[in-house]
């Protein structure tokens, strides 16, 4: 249960991109309190046999201090991030998945290890006992927290995080890749409103087609935002689309026809095609 309210909240926060150092703040609050509420209920209850505390602390635990260091990393990263040009801003960026791929390099036996589900030293690795502090210096969350911690469950953590957090940077990499100058944003508005192209069918036509490109991933490879594209288009075509959000609920709540728009250019393409093969 702590697992699931844990997972819910942070989907809440999901949405706020607008807002990544608040959100990655107050997600990193919850994770927070959720492993605090886990550690409790552990030393507790504790654990019937070796199994399962192997099971909690290769799987349980880690999946959700991957999400702690996750938001840590992501309000860490845009707290650094220079607010600068698209070169200064990528180098960073490429710097941060270096450090990643650093990691790995550092733990690379581990790292197989976990990759090629192995479970041979799972005893060694997954059970809380005393063991030689020499070999586990780098593991500080061990030295710190004997009681709820093994020499690698955070290492586990670490693993599943920096999965998540290397998307995040190439989506962002992608998203400067898209971005223009201040002048050709400029051009570009100009050509848009002097445009005289009109959508001369139903709004509802043209939501459901911005919705089925969106959805395929064909502009900006789907990392950009579809109020952003329904924007460009409004002003391209001179027509107002208002509440795209409510539009598209009305679309899905069709009986039958669902993509009717989609459907009615599929069929009137094809025609075209046979028009022509019979000429």
């Amino acid at each position: 249960m702590i697992i699931e309210d844990l997972e819910k909240n942070l989907s809440e926060l999901e949405s706020d991109t607008d807002h990544i150092l608040l959100s990655s703040q107050k997600a990193v609050a919850f994770c927070k309190s959720a492993l605090t509420e886990i550690r409790e209920v552990v030393l507790q209850n504790g654990f019937k046999n070796k199994q399962d505390e192997i099971k909690f602390f290769k799987k349980i635990k880690p999946k959700v201090f991957s999400k702690l260091i996750y938001h840590s990393e992501i309000f860490l990263i845009e707290s650094k991030r220079p607010n600068s040009s698209n070169k200064v801003q990528r180098k960073f960026l490429t710097a941060e998945i270096n450090k990643i791929h650093s990691f790995t390099n550092d733990n690379l036996e581990f790292y197989q290890y976990y990759r090629c589900n192995t479970t041979n030293l799972d005893d060694h690795y997954f059970l809380r006992r005393n063991v030689d502090i020499r070999l586990f210096l780098g593991n500080i969350y061990f030295m710190i927290d004997e009681e709820f911690s093994t020499s690698h469950d955070h290492t586990v953590a670490y693993i599943q995080a920096y999965d998540i957090l290397t998307i995040y940077l190439k989506k962002e990499l992608a998203r400067l890749d898209t971005k223009y100058s201040a002048n050709e944003i400029l051009e570009i508005g100009k050509d848009l409103i002097n445009s005289r192209l009109f959508w001369t069918d139903s709004k509802i036509a043209l939501i459901e087609m911005i919705y089925a490109i969106h959805s395929t991933g064909a502009i900006n490879k789907g990392v950009t935002d579809i109020k952003v594209i329904a924007g460009v288009l409004e002003k391209l075509l001179h027509i107002e689309l208002g509440d795209l959000y409510h539009a598209f609920a009305e679309i899905r709540m069709r009986k039958k026809d669902r993509t009717k728009y989609i459907d009615h250019l599929k069929i009137r393409l094809i025609q075209r095609m046979d028009d022509y093969d019979q000429k």
